[in-house]
């Protein structure tokens, strides 16, 4: 759903929404350019040589995401497509963010003429700029920050731009009436489409375009201390960690047996669990059964110190010592598209800064009144004749 929230955490929010998208999605092969670039060409003479892995982690680079992370989730960043539609200066900033993360592939596309207001919030563009493409220079400056992405700027049929094609890009952009990215297939094979300051009305079809290829969609906007974020991973989204802690785990002072057993958590260590959790034992003296390989129990907490577990008949008797670990079990979430979730606003994020649910869902009635604005027509200004 469109989450309103600060402009402080805007950024954050938008770029680690996406990363985090990016981690737990089903990945494809991103689309490969013609040139090879030097960590390519290394990992080609490990493999000729015998490499352990074809694809290495940089993890002198990667230290602190991989600490936060984990490896599986860099991997999948390593093999993602991004396609970034608006280098306003949000969108500057995320690109920035997704280059730094190490994504494999990070296309972007903005034709819009660069203006002297650009400059006040974009890193990516300089005063020579002015006028042209906001794309134009994109490459130039965001490959430098991670020689393991491929960064493309995309002109306004979707292909990637030859050297300075920057003026160009401006003159084809929407020459048709339409956007590149409505064409069928056009953004196929991308992990995440990424979307910044675009209105509502093209980013509905955005998202059913995104949808349609199987693409992930994050949106974001800013208007002066106030944005908001749009995240739609289609139906049946399978989250394998809801909560991104350590699973709990607790010393245990007894186990029974029976048709209703109830393990018993030392009372230095309580359990944390709720109805529904997932546990395993381990190294139980006395009931080998309860441990045994692949053997899990879905719990009801009756206190801090003691869950039920259901059926442990026929496990032994406890003697001692041993554990248990709670079990993660994935989620599968549905989400709607924006068209939808914008009709029907649910929870909003109003914890950010310890801010009221109702101020969230002003905020999002304002956006969606910017939004809904003639193009070019600053709000208060008469519109009678539109």
């Amino acid at each position: 759903n469109p989450h309103a929230c600060d402009l402080s955490v805007l950024m954050m929010v938008a770029s680690m929404m996406a990363v985090l998208a990016l981690s737990a999605a089903g990945l494809s092969p991103p689309r490969l350019p013609a040139r090879t670039s030097r960590s390519e060409r290394r990992s080609a003479l490990r493999r000729l040589r015998g490499g352990a892995t074809a694809d290495p982690i940089d993890e002198k680079l990667y230290s602190r995401q991989l600490y936060v992370m984990g490896r599986a989730a860099q991997l999948s960043l390593g093999s993602a497509s991004v396609l970034l539609l608006g280098l306003t200066g949000l969108g500057a900033e995320v690109s920035k963010n997704l280059a730094l993360a190490g994504v494999a592939q990070l296309d972007v596309h903005d034709a819009e003429e660069a203006s002297l207001a650009d400059l006040s919030s974009s890193w990516l563009l300089k005063p020579e700029d002015v006028g042209t493409a906001r794309h134009a220079q994109a490459v130039d400056r965001l490959a430098p920050l991670n020689e393991h992405v491929r960064v493309r700027a995309l002109g306004g049929d979707g292909r990637p731009l030859a050297e300075g094609d920057g003026q160009a890009a401006c003159r084809l952009a929407g020459a048709d009436g339409g956007e590149w990215w409505e064409r069928e297939g056009a953004i196929d094979g991308y992990t995440v489409v990424v979307a910044c300051d675009m209105p509502h009305a093209p980013l509905a079809r955005l998202s059913a375009a995104a949808r349609a290829s199987g693409a992930k969609l994050v949106a974001c906007w800013s208007a002066g201390l106030a944005g908001g974020v749009f995240v739609d991973c289609g139906e049946a989204f399978v989250v394998s960690d809801p909560t991104g802690e350590p699973p709990r785990q607790a010393l245990l002072e007894h186990v029974s047996c029976g048709e209703e057993g109830v393990a018993t958590t030392v009372q230095e260590q309580p359990h944390g669990l709720q109805d529904g959790d997932v546990v395993r034992f381990e190294g139980v003296r006395g009931m080998e059964a309860l441990c045994a390989e692949g053997r899990t129990f879905a719990v009801r907490a009756t206190g801090r110190h003691t869950l039920s577990l259901g059926e442990t008949r026929g496990c032994g008797e406890f003697v001692g010592g041993g554990r248990l670990v709670q079990v993660k079990q994935p989620v599968s979430l549905d989400f709607k598209p924006f068209e939808a979730a914008s009709e029907e606003v649910g929870q909003l994020l109003h914890e950010v800064g310890g801010r009221r649910a109702s101020r969230s869902l002003t905020l999002h009635a304002a956006f969606a009144g910017l939004h809904a604005l003639p193009a070019g027509c600053p709000p208060g200004s008469d519109q009678r004749g539109a």
